[in-house]
């Protein structure tokens, strides 16, 4: 990827930010860089250190899934087994088939360590977290999480904030509520945002653009991924045209197909 050296002049804050596309791996990497896999329609999974946070994982939208026997990281899928020696976070934030497939319950007794935050009210397992609040919160280890709540298409749901091992990533589900009062609160938690996954809607007038444009002006955002492409490549290519016009100091990143995978060093807040 090119970087124009006079927008770095501009925008010093992403001097040290450059995310590069990575084959197709196997396993993950465990490093303390961030490492972002793209698991399908609006799920993504990212890789520090040793844990893996997964987001909105589902297998029932592929329309071309391979053999359950191929069905790996390299083609965009979780094989459990090979995360029986990480630390494993699985955030939904609601319940619509292409954001939540239950199918993830089944990796609890494959995985070690597991945890599961569900934005509604998913179970009563005293071992989940179900964060169904106006804006709830949930701490796990040195690991912080915080919700907004929306509600519409018929279901409650969240967008998630997590803080971890000196990254900050948002997860904005289809959160569609009073944007601008929701992330002024999240300002009060969070002074950026290094991984933002955004509804990638080629349309300015549209609120979730709307939004992903005010997630920008009030966070140094360095990368962002559109979500809900509708089975449309293009359509967040598109997104991604328009949305860097106006800030071209956000790198938006898009996968083209399920294993993709991206390299997401930590940016710096200074000069270089």
């Amino acid at each position: 990827m090119l970087i124009n050296v006079r927008l770095l002049l501009l925008f010093p804050f992403f001097a040290c930010s450059t995310p590069t596309e990575q084959p197709p791996l196997e396993y993950f990497p465990c490093s303390a860089e961030a490492h972002v896999w793209y698991l399908g329609a609006n799920g993504y999974a990212v890789n520090i250190n040793n844990r893996v946070l997964i987001f909105d994982y589902q297998e029932q939208t592929d329309p071309h899934p391979p053999p359950r026997t191929e069905r790996n990281l390299q083609n965009g899928y979780i094989d459990p087994g090979v995360l029986d020696t990480m630390r494993v976070y699985v955030f939904v934030t609601h319940t619509h088939f292409d954001h939540y497939d239950p199918v993830i319950l089944e990796w609890e007794d494959q995985i070690d360590s597991s945890t599961y935050f569900f934005g509604w009210e998913a179970g009563d397992n005293p071992e989940h977290y179900y964060l169904s609040e106006l804006r709830d919160s949930a701490r796990v280890g040195d690991m912080e999480v915080y919700t907004i709540y929306s509600h519409h298409s018929n279901v409650p749901e969240v967008a998630f904030l997590v803080k971890v091992d000196g990254y900050t990533i948002y997860h904005n589900g289809d959160y569609k509520a009073n944007y601008q009062e929701d992330y002024a609160y999240l300002a009060t938690l969070a002074d950026s945002i290094d991984i933002a996954c955004m509804v990638g809607v080629p349309d300015m007038t549209d609120q979730y653009f709307q939004q992903a444009a005010h997630l920008a002006e009030l966070f140094p955002t360095a990368y962002m991924f559109p979500m809900n492409r509708e089975d449309d490549p293009s359509r967040i290519r598109r997104f991604r045209d328009m949305f860097m016009n106006l800030h071209p100091e956000v790198q938006v990143l898009c996968p083209e197909q399920r294993g993709e995978s991206f390299s997401c060093p930590k940016v710096s807040s200074e000069a270089p």
